[in-house]
């Protein structure tokens, strides 16, 4: 009876163990399944008001693109008006209001990326207005390139061509 006693009792001990270990692994698969990738936007409003805004960025940004022999004086408009369309974008992000878009890690700083690339065309555009144009310098942050932070978020908004080569 002792040896039949026995088999029962760990039988019971390796149901118990197998259940915590069950438990355990489900419970760190919720974790990891509810936990927000701070490198994505993963949240279904941002994303679709982000595409929507993107695809009137994008078609802003070409209609208003001119040629890199154009006059300087064109050329600056269309910088600015480029630049403008970014700001929409940005703008109409902002609608969606501070706290969601703080709740989803990587979208507040999308946008800040966003106007980091208006404020250096914006530079580029007045070096050019001046005479005395300098390259278009696009920030590093944190050791990554800007276009790289601004097209790795998830999105369906790469940067347009046309904003990289004013």
């Amino acid at each position: 009876m002792a040896g039949e006693q026995w088999r029962v009792w760990a039988a019971r001990i390796a149901v118990v163990v197998a259940a915590v270990v069950v438990f355990v692994a489900l419970s760190k698969l919720w974790t990891f399944a509810n936990q927000d990738d701070p490198a994505v936007v993963e949240q279904g409003s941002i994303s679709r008001l982000a595409t929507a805004a993107c695809a009137r960025m994008r078609e802003s940004a070409v209609a208003s693109s001119v040629a890199t022999t154009a006059p300087v004086p064109r050329r600056v408009g269309a910088i600015n008006a480029q630049n403008d369309a970014v700001v929409e974008l940005v703008t109409t992000m902002q609608t969606l209001g501070s706290a969601r878009l703080e709740a989803d890690q990587p979208a507040s700083q999308w946008l800040e990326d966003w106007q980091r690339l208006v404020v250096a065309r914006d530079a580029y555009a007045r070096s050019l207005a001046s005479g005395k144009p300098k390259p278009l310098q696009l920030p590093t942050i944190d050791g990554r390139p800007l276009v790289e932070r601004l097209n790795n978020v998830g999105l369906n908004c790469r940067v347009p061509l046309v904003l990289l080569a004013p």
